[in-house]
């Protein structure tokens, strides 16, 4: 294969213009929401709003993914409000969605709105598992997110 031909065949498999990448990208999808507890009542999976307490969580709202040493390598911005119930009230869910992400790091930190980043660990995303970023009204912004069961976000180092 001649090199004009190599170059245009990586650029065609989304391998040029990917900074500090040392391997061939596998092209995981990243996906997951953004789930603000306090949300108010009404039908599931309609649209919805963080409560007023929540500011930084909106629809457009930046997502920045990093690498463990906090150097962002991709963004994208969170998408409309759907609301839930989880049992003991309403969320409101905003979800987002990176493809080919490299799979070589170990783990990725996930930044959204004002919040402090949330660790997700490699394996699992490429296993289809979602990221959770859980955000409480009664959370202060510069707090991390609660860590709990399944993929839920957990602390990042400062």
């Amino acid at each position: 294969m001649s090199s004009l031909a190599s170059v245009l065949a990586l650029g065609g498999c989304g391998w040029l213009g990917r900074a500090d990448e040392t391997s061939k990208p596998d092209g995981i999808l990243l996906h997951g929401y953004v789930s603000v507890a306090g949300a108010a009542a009404g039908a599931t999976g309609t649209p919805c709003q963080a409560p007023a307490t929540v500011p930084d969580i909106t629809a457009g709202g930046s997502v920045k993914v990093a690498d463990a040493d906090g150097h962002v390598i991709a963004a994208t911005d969170l998408a409309g409000g759907v609301l839930s119930a989880d049992g003991t009230g309403f969320d409101c869910n905003f979800a987002f969605e990176l493809r080919n992400i490299s799979g070589s790091r170990d783990s990725y930190l996930i930044l959204v709105g004002d919040r402090p980043a949330a660790r997700f660990a490699t394996k699992d995303l490429r296993e289809g598992k979602p990221a959770v970023i859980p955000v409480s009204p009664s959370t202060a912004r510069s707090s991390s997110p609660s860590p709990a069961p399944s993929l839920r976000a957990s602390s990042s180092p400062s």
